[in-house]
């Protein structure tokens, strides 16, 4: 039967002896996929539902166990207050947990009646206390056959293992991003991570730089640590579309409808426009002298100024991705960063994130998506601001859709 262990880091690459993870938690049953909440507090882990009418002395077949998942609370000695997940079933498993940072959304595996397939991947979240019933991720990420060990990361990027989806061999570890509460086609993650064995349970720490996940490629189920070897960006905004749009009115203006006077909006770039209410779009930043006249309408000429504004239109402090909307499957896209605006630091990198499992460098790249989807690409910036060591960084995310040509 499986327990859980721990194992402390000593240094850069050793490691303690592995130990017992919790005395209170270990049964002569299964514990295994375990995920501690950012608190510390709380751990959500999968064992073994029952049988409930067994004698110590008795075997047990693995056949005739169902996993759930349960949950303890850290107490001063160990872990306490063990509960059951309330859509544990005897009748089917359920298991490999995996929380969201602020703990109240859990996502985890199923084969409850109704799926696709083997697993299925849910989610329920925690209101007032309570966990609701559950929904089922959908045909996007689920498939006949088996979607195992979730790992949800920032919130909106699922990773998980399946067999189910067209990988490289085996089970493979794919991931999808959430955007506007769909999810994308699931992208079949490069090497080294996936091979033609087994690989799955793919977690890592927040700024997604190192991490771990298990493989069999050698013949047994073994636990991998990866580094990344480009800058981490993490939280990335969506890129603000610029349209230099503004609205512009005069509060104390005074109606002019019973004379033959007009009020006419020079706008600075060539734009004169009668009305009292404007809105107007300039095609680049600059400064604008914006000007309220009072025309006469009898004689066309200016009357009297009614008001003067320096208008400076500014772009927004951001990496920019300049690229199409959407493309066609297996079309080169152009892709350029030319129109980021850093004011902080001076560029120095650009790395470049797809969203299909793809990365690149430099400014200006192309790049061609093999399937159709929505796909989160992603910008990011480094250099070193003025009489600094130190590196700074930014990023953008911006949504492209591909789609076949027929």
């Amino acid at each position: 039967m499986y327990n859980l262990y721990y194992v402390e880091k000593k240094g850069e690459k050793n490691w303690s002896r592995p130990e017992l993870f919790s005395s209170a938690i270990t049964n002569r049953y299964n514990q295994s996929a375990a995920i501690v909440d950012t608190s510390g507090q709380d751990i959500y882990f999968t064992a073994n539902v029952g049988p409930t009418n067994t004698k110590t002395g008795d075997q047990i077949s693995n056949d005739t166990l169902k996993n759930g998942i349960f949950s303890a609370v850290k107490g001063a000695q160990d872990w306490q207050n063990i509960k059951a997940f309330p859509f544990n079933n005897n009748a089917y498993d359920v298991g490999f947990p995996s929380l969201t940072s602020d703990g109240n959304r859990l996502y985890f595996c199923s084969k409850a009646p109704g799926g696709y397939g083997g697993y299925d991947i849910y989610y329920s979240d925690k209101v007032n206390g309570k966990w609701t019933a559950p929904v089922n991720l959908g045909p996007t990420i689920n498939t006949a056959g088996s979607e195992v060990f979730p790992y949800i990361y920032q919130g909106n990027r699922l990773y998980f293992a399946s067999d189910g989806h067209a990988g490289k061999g085996g089970t493979d570890i794919f991931y999808s991003d959430n955007i506007d509460g769909k999810w994308t086609t699931p992208v079949d993650m490069p090497a080294p991570f996936n091979s033609t064995a087994d690989d799955f349970a793919l977690v890592s720490n927040a700024a997604m730089d190192t991490g771990y996940f298990t493989s069999n490629r050698r013949g047994s189920d073994d636990i991998y640590q990866f580094m990344s070897a480009i800058p981490a960006f993490t939280d990335c905004p969506k890129q603000i579309e610029e349209k230099f749009c503004y609205q512009f009115y005069e509060s104390t203006a005074q109606s002019l409808d019973s004379t033959s006077l007009k009020y006419e909006w020079d706008l600075g770039d060539g734009t004169k426009i009668r009305k009292e209410k404007v809105v107007h779009c300039y095609k680049e930043p600059g400064y604008y002298l914006v000007k309220l006249n009072v025309i006469d309408t009898l004689t066309n000429e200016v009357s009297y100024s009614e008001a003067t504004y320096d208008l400076d239109v500014e772009r927004v402090e951001q990496p920019y991705i300049t690229s199409p909307d959407s493309a066609y499957v297996n079309d080169q896209v152009i892709m350029d960063a030319s129109k980021c605006n850093i004011k902080s630091f001076t560029i120095d990198n650009y790395y470049w994130d797809y969203g299909d499992g793809s990365i690149d460098t430099g400014p200006d790249i192309k790049h061609s998506f093999a399937k159709p989807g929505s796909y989160m690409m992603r910008l990011g910036v480094t250099g070193s601001p003025p009489d600094s060591k130190e590196v700074s960084k930014a990023c953008v995310t911006k949504k492209i859709i591909i789609v076949n040509k027929n």
